[in-house]
C-alpha cells in the first residue's frame, strides 16, 4: 500500500464529482484508510464534500479550505474537488480557533492542548482560515504566542473562492463548516523530516520607502516618505497614477527582515491618493519596489533543487499558492508549464490557492510555500 494517495475531479456537480474521488481513493479495489485528509474544492459544494470525506474516512482527520484554483498530476481546474489523503507514518492532533477576526487568543488553548499531542521534532503546523479580511496579523500574532519558541513551523493560507461568489470563502474540520475561525493540524511525519519551502516570483528594485502614516486596521498606506502614497509609488515606476492599479500587481513591495523577503500585494487605489495592500504595513515600516523575476522557470528549479538537497527523497507535498500568483502564471501563459513542471519535480501533490499565505508567523501575499514529507 502506497503512503499518500492523490484524487482530483474536475466536475462541477458534487454528486458525479465525488464518487470519482472515492474510486481514486481505492487500492486493489478497497478503500483506503487513511489517518490524515487534505482537500480543496470551489465554494459551491465545499460544505457537501467536507461532510461526505467525513463520513467516509471516520477514523481520519479531514482538513480543507475553499479554493480558487486546485492542481495535481491530474491537472488544473477551477470547479471540482482534490484530496491528498496519507495513510501511515504520521501521526496528527488538531482543533480549531474561532473569532478570528475579533478575539482568536480566546481560543489560543486549543492550540496550546493539540500541540502537547504530538512530537515537536519533523511536525508542522498546517493552518487553514476563512477570509475574513484584514485577520490574518491578529491571528499569526496568536499562534506565535503559542508555539512560537517551539521550533514549529506554520504552514498556511487564507481561503478563497472561484465558481460563487455569493458564498463566503470557508474552512473545515472533520466535517464541519467554519467561516471566521481557522483550523489547524500539527502534522507529525514519522518517517523523516518536513521541510517547508518559500518561493517568490520577484526581486528587489533599489526603489524603496518608508511609510509615514498608515491605518494598519484597514491595510492602507496614506504617505510614503511625507508624500502621497500612489504618487510616489507611481513616480518609482514611471507612470501616471491612473496607471498604477493596472502595473502594480507586476511590481508588489516587499518587506525584508533578517535578509528574507515578504511580498505585500497591491489592492486598491483610492482618490486622496491613499492605497490598500493585502497584507499589513506598518508605520515607519521600509518597504521595496519588487520587479518580476524573467523567466520563471529559472526560480522553479532553483526551489526544486533547494527541496531536493534539503529533503532527500520527497515522499508528497503540499503546495499553497497565491491567487495573484495563480493570476500572474495565467495572465503570462504560464499555469499549465507550472503545474507540469510541478509534476516533474514533485511527484504526489495536491495544490490549492488561498487569499495570502501564513509563513514564519507572518501573512504574505503573492507567494508559494511548499511543504514537502520526507
Amino acid at each position: 500500500m502506497k503512503r499518500c494517495y492523490i484524487a482530483q475531479v474536475d466536475e462541477k456537480i458534487g454528486t458525479r464529482a465525488y464518487p470519482q474521488i472515492l474510486e481514486q481513493l481505492k487500492e486493489n479495489g478497497e478503500s483506503i484508510k487513511p489517518l490524515l485528509v487534505i482537500f480543496a474544492s470551489d465554494n459551491a459544494n465545499f460544505g457537501w464534500y467536507s461532510r461526505m470525506l467525513s463520513n467516509s474516512f471516520p477514523e481520519a482527520t479531514v482538513i480543507g479550505a475553499t479554493t480558487d484554483v486546485t492542481y495535481s498530476p491530474f491537472g488544473v481546474t477551477r470547479s471540482g474537488l482534490s484530496v491528498m489523503a496519507i495513510t501511515e507514518g504520521i501521526s496528527v492532533s488538531s482543533g480549531v480557533v474561532f473569532e478570528v477576526s475579533r478575539h482568536p487568543r480566546r481560543s489560543a488553548d486549543a492550540i496550546a492542548e493539540a500541540y502537547r499531542q504530538v512530537e515537536a521534532e519533523n511536525t508542522v503546523c498546517l493552518e487553514f482560515n476563512a477570509s475574513a479580511d484584514n485577520c490574518e496579523e491578529l491571528l499569526m500574532d496568536t499562534y506565535r504566542q503559542v508555539i512560537g519558541d517551539t521550533g514549529v513551523p506554520i504552514c498556511g493560507c487564507s481561503a478563497s473562492f472561484a465558481t460563487n461568489p455569493d458564498r463566503q470563502s470557508a474552512v473545515s474540520l472533520n466535517g464541519i463548516l467554519y467561516m471566521d475561525a481557522s483550523v489547524f493540524a500539527f502534522v507529525h511525519n514519522e518517517r523523516g523530516r518536513i521541510n517547508l519551502f518559500k518561493e517568490n516570483m520577484f526581486s528587489p528594485s533599489n526603489h524603496f520607502f518608508t511609510a509615514t502614516d498608515v491605518d494598519c486596521d484597514e491595510r492602507k498606506v496614506y504617505e510614503f516618505d511625507h508624500k502621497s502614497a500612489a504618487g510616489v509609488y507611481a513616480r518609482a515606476l514611471k507612470i501616471p497614477e491612473d496607471e498604477l492599479s493596472a502595473n502594480s500587481f507586476y511590481h508588489p513591495l516587499g518587506r525584508i527582515e533578517n535578509g528574507d523577503l515578504g511580498i505585500i500585494g497591491f489592492r486598491e487605489q483610492y482618490s486622496d491618493g491613499s492605497l490598500s495592500f493585502f497584507s499589513k504595513i506598518y508605520n515607519q515600516t521600509r518597504v521595496v519596489l519588487l520587479d518580476p523575476i524573467d523567466p520563471p522557470e529559472t526560480v522553479w528549479a532553483e526551489t526544486a533543487a533547494k527541496v531536493h538537497e534539503a529533503i532527500g527523497e520527497v515522499s508528497f507535498s503540499l503546495i499553497i499558492n497565491c491567487v495573484q500568483r495563480i493570476r500572474y502564471f495565467t495572465q503570462t501563459g504560464k499555469l499549465m508549464d507550472y503545474n507540469e513542471t510541478l509534476k516533474a519535480d514533485y511527484g504526489t501533490y495536491i495544490g490549492l490557492s488561498g487569499h495570502g499565505e501564513q509563513y514564519a508567523y507572518k501573512h504574505l501575499n503573492q507567494t508559494m510555500l511548499i511543504l514537502s514529507f520526507e
